[in-house]
This record gives structure tokens, sequence and C-alpha cells, in this order.
């Protein structure tokens, strides 16, 4: 079997997002309600919007930059990483809080898979202390997107 080449990988990242995202507002209530209403915080639709507009539009740049030979591999393996943390976040948050946080089903189908096909394809390609750099950046990420979903 044929092994997957990076530079079409580069490519699952940003649909991957966006299907997340569509998992995230329609399916049972939005990520924008349920994450206020558990958290007793104020996210609102339009909050969400913003936030993801530029994820959105950074993986898409990341993937365009990549192919054209400007990002290297410890960025996708950072992204990796994200995706990876953020699909076991999405059923740990479920069990937690005995409901269904909206993101669950692609966290479970798409990003869990899509972090390990990038483990599995980018990770090898950077050195020890790298790998262990992106692991760590990918977390830091995730940390700063919750951060600032919780201070809004």
């Amino acid at each position: 079997m044929n092994k997957i080449k990076p530079k079409h990988i580069v490519w699952f990242i940003p649909t991957a997002y966006l299907a997340h995202l569509f998992d995230e507002y329609f399916s049972g209530q939005s990520l924008p309600d349920w994450f206020s209403g558990v958290f007793k915080v104020n996210l609102s639709l339009s909050d969400f919007i913003i936030i993801n507009s530029f994820g959105l539009a950074a993986t898409i740049l990341i993937a365009v930059l990549y192919r054209m030979n400007k990002v290297n591999n410890f960025v996708i393996a950072a992204l990796g990483t994200l995706f990876f943390v953020n699909g076991i976040i999405h059923p740990a948050a479920s069990v937690l809080t005995a409901s269904y946080s909206p993101g669950t089903i692609t966290g479970l189908i798409i990003y869990l898979p899509l972090g390990l096909l990038i483990f599995k394809n980018f990770f090898t390609l950077l050195e020890e202390r790298q790998r262990t750099l992106s692991i760590a950046t990918g977390i830091t990420i995730q940390i700063l997107i919750a951060a600032i979903a919780f201070s809004i």
C-alpha cells in the first residue's frame, strides 16, 4: 500500500477543520450555547465565528504555504497534535459533563485519525527535540484557544 504523501495530507487539515466547525454548530446544541451553559461564560455565536474564521484561514494558509515549501514539517506536526488533543477533549467533555459536547463526532472520526496520520507521516521527519516541541506547541495552542473562549 502506498503511503499518503505529506503534501496531500496538509489539505486534510482545513477540510477537517471545516467539517469540525459544522459538527460543532449543527450537531445538537451549538458549541457556543453548550459551552456557555456548561461553563457559565458568554461565548456568543459571533465570537465563535470570529475565533474559528481565524483558525480556518490559518489552516488554509498553512496548507498553501506548505505546498510552496514556506512552512516546515514542525508546523504540521504541531497542528496534528492540536487536532488530536481537540479530538480527545470533546468526548472527554461529554463524559465529564454528562452531556453531548458538540464536535464529538468529528473529533472521534476525523480529528483523532488525522492526528495519528500526521504523527505517522510528519513526526518521522523531525528530530527528537522538534517532536517534543511540536507536541508542546500543539497543546499550548489548544490551551490558548480555550483561554480565549473562557475569557469572552
